[in-house]
């Protein structure tokens, strides 16, 4: 049986001191042991105190959009977590994901940027259009999914990568064995991953008019932003809806018109899950053409 690795999340309840409440010397002294222990394993944020759990804001990088930003309650993406994009061809998904890039560059102190292309369809005249410094990204196109994982898997355990863009093609999540090796992958990386400070985004294409084969939770396909989030962005047997933070689906709503040329397109984007903030929550973003991001006003 294979073993699968998780994060357990400890918290102590209350002060030792606490009046009414007696803790032998001896047995604090060995759990706030364990407890080091624990926050080198699984990073500072895994273990600690209530009392004593500072507030700072959680280190995130920015999306770009100050509408979705404010969705995910943060400021953006978790920085030391894994998070998910899931959306159709078309849909904007890559989009935001050269956007996010782009921020990341844009931040004097940020280290180097990947994205891994296994479906090897990345533009780098779109890219560069979308704001990204190509010489300061770094391409990976494997011959397979498994090199894919495993050049993932060095990055992550380099600790020298700010943002990491994995653009994950269908049969890494619904066939068998691929689906399998991402699990494991993930699974290991996410105590290295959690004291790397970076965000590692995974890009979920799914094929337009995905049938219910393909669906974990059904709902009707009449609905709209997070109900039809929630209908297409959870792919049975994907390892992302166990591990990651941040779950988000994006929808293109309307083309934007120009006289009569297409300008570019509104896009809705549902946060499906959320670990650091509330799930649910939408925002609507333009995408313009013409190298242009916008916020519906």
């Amino acid at each position: 049986m294979e073993a699968v690795t998780r994060m357990i999340r400890v918290t102590f309840w209350g002060h030792p001191h606490a009046k009414g409440r007696r803790v032998d010397d001896d047995k604090r002294d060995k759990a706030e042991e364990t407890a080091a222990k624990l926050r080198n394993r699984w990073g500072a944020k895994a273990v600690g105190r209530l009392g004593s759990r500072q507030q700072a804001e959680f280190p995130h990088l920015p999306t770009g959009f100050p509408a979705l930003d404010e969705a995910l309650t943060i400021g953006g993406l978790p920085r030391g977590r894994i998070s998910e994009i899931s959306g159709v061809p078309t849909s904007g998904m890559a989009t935001v994901a050269l956007k996010i890039i782009a921020q990341d560059q844009s931040q004097s102190s940020a280290g180097g940027a990947i994205y891994i292309d296994p479906g090897h369809t990345f533009d780098p005249e779109y890219a560069a259009r979308c704001g990204l410094e190509l010489s300061q990204l770094i391409l990976v196109r494997p011959y397979d999914i498994e090199q894919a994982l495993a050049i993932l898997a060095d990055f992550i355990l380099s600790g020298g990568v700010s943002s990491l863009v994995f653009d994950a093609p269908v049969s890494l999540l619904v066939e068998p064995q691929p689906a399998q090796a991402l699990s494991t992958n993930l699974g290991r990386l996410i105590a290295p991953l959690s004291q790397s400070g970076c965000v590692l985004l995974f890009l979920t294409s799914l094929p337009a008019g995905s049938g219910p084969e393909m669906i974990k939770n059904v709902v009707s396909p009449t609905g709209s932003g997070l109900e039809m989030a929630k209908s297409v962005a959870s792919p049975a047997g994907s390892a992302l809806s166990h591990y990651a933070s941040v779950r988000l689906h994006i929808q293109r709503e309307r083309w934007i018109y120009r006289q009569r040329d297409i300008r570019g397109y509104q896009a809705q984007i549902a946060v499906v899950k959320n670990k650091l903030g509330p799930a649910g929550r939408e925002a609507t973003i333009e995408i313009i053409f013409d190298d242009e991001f916008e916020d519906k006003p």
